[in-house]
């Protein structure tokens, strides 16, 4: 059961106070005072809610009383009846804030119990209204700590990216120093020369991205516009297809290549493109046993460009099909999982599907797998390509 809001009457008349006390003792605790020093001390030990104070009494007015409450217990509602000789004093009290409301002598009992439900739904809402700036407050201040705290954590992830970025470098720079070197070298096979220039390639392309992240880190940006240009899609491919034919050799697949000159260019960005079909490229050549074959085609028609990457191997069921873009899904067994870069069945961090939907994506095209197990697999890229 809720306990009683406390009501503390000041008046001089020991009768007034004790008919408040009999009228309102359902509904209300009521406490009484007939000197203002008293009303002070009953304030100093009780919790109370409203006090109602007469204006004319010995030691000091009523307003005067009601005054040092609103500095001593803001939160108090103060109430004032009077008569009508003192109702300009109390007008000022009440424009100053020191007074809520007045009430005329003599009162009615049911007006008297309407003022101080009003008083009382009105001292409940500041009450609600200061715990809320209260935990307004609070929360604001452990913001202002948690963004202490972001900042701090800014500034150290600054600097590991200055740190990382020169230690990424820094062993690049040594691998296509050496890659060039051997490049200008006329000793070795000539199989190991052309490696020696897609390592070069590769390490050219990989500092180009530690440059671009590292921009991109600083300026806490994590997304760039994409940089399309006029691109020859037959050359882009033919080069997709040399950088894995060295894996095709050694797993001794067959790797067939479909690429009319008559495909022409198209507005993209080259290295994003030539990423997502190496991607595709280097999932068939994974998952396809050695001696299968894997081929990529395209051709351009209605509008369209498509690329194709299709291969002989394991297959992929449905289950997995609806999830294989997901980035770190490397299908749901994961019993015999094994990290590689092109060895049979072997699985990376899942990452590799997802970058070439990500940079298809951002061409406006489209990526889509087609496959049953045992009966190998079908990967078709769509880009829109105006006649």
């Amino acid at each position: 059961m809720a306990a009683k809001p406390c009501l503390l009457v000041v008046d001089d008349e020991p009768d007034l106070v004790q008919s408040v006390k009999d009228l309102l003792r359902f509904e209300y605790r009521v406490l009484g005072a007939t000197r203002a020093s008293e009303g002070l001390r009953i304030m100093s030990v009780e919790n109370v809610q409203i006090v109602m104070s007469d204006q004319r009494m010995p030691e000091m007015t009523g307003v005067e009383f009601l005054s040092s409450l609103k500095q001593s217990h803001p939160d108090t509602v103060r109430l004032l009846f009077t008569a009508y000789a003192d109702l300009t004093a109390v007008i000022d009290a009440i424009n100053e804030g020191n007074v809520y409301r007045y009430i005329s002598k003599p009162w009615a009992p049911d007006e008297l119990r309407t003022v101080l439900r009003q008083a009382l739904e009105y001292q409940t809402l500041q009450s609600e209204r200061k715990q809320l700036l209260d935990e307004v407050r609070q929360k604001n201040a452990a913001l202002e700590a948690a963004n202490a705290e972001l900042r701090r954590a800014n500034d150290l992830k600054r600097a590991f990216i200055r740190v990382a970025s020169h230690e990424l470098r820094t062993p690049l720079t040594l691998v296509q120093g050496f890659a060039e070197l051997c490049a200008r070298s006329t000793e070795g096979p000539a199989v190991i020369h052309d490696w020696l220039m897609q390592i070069r390639q590769a390490g050219a392309r990989l500092n180009d991205r530690v440059d671009q992240m590292v921009q991109l880190l600083l300026a806490e940006r994590f997304e760039r516009p994409l940089r399309p240009r006029p691109t020859d899609l037959a050359a882009l491919l033919r080069s997709t297809a040399q950088e894995v034919r060295s894996f095709v050799a050694l797993r001794g697949q067959r790797l067939e290549l479909s690429v009319p000159d008559s495909l022409g260019s198209a507005d993209v960005e080259p290295d994003k493109l030539h990423d997502a079909v190496v991607q595709l490229l280097m999932n068939a050549i994974k998952f396809t046993p050695d001696g299968g074959t894997i081929r990529i085609s395209a051709e351009r028609r209605s509008g369209e460009i498509q690329i194709e990457v299709s291969d002989t191997g394991l297959g992929i069921d449905a289950e997995t099909q609806a999830r294989i873009f997901e980035p770190f899904f490397t299908r749901l067994d994961v019993t015999h999982h094994s990290s590689g870069t092109f060895e049979f069945d072997r699985r990376g961090l899942g990452l590799g599907l997802a970058v070439a939907k990500a940079f298809v994506d951002m061409h406006g095209g489209k990526i889509a797998v087609a496959s049953r197990p045992g009966e190998g697999t079908r990967f078709t890229i769509t880009l829109t390509a105006p006649p």
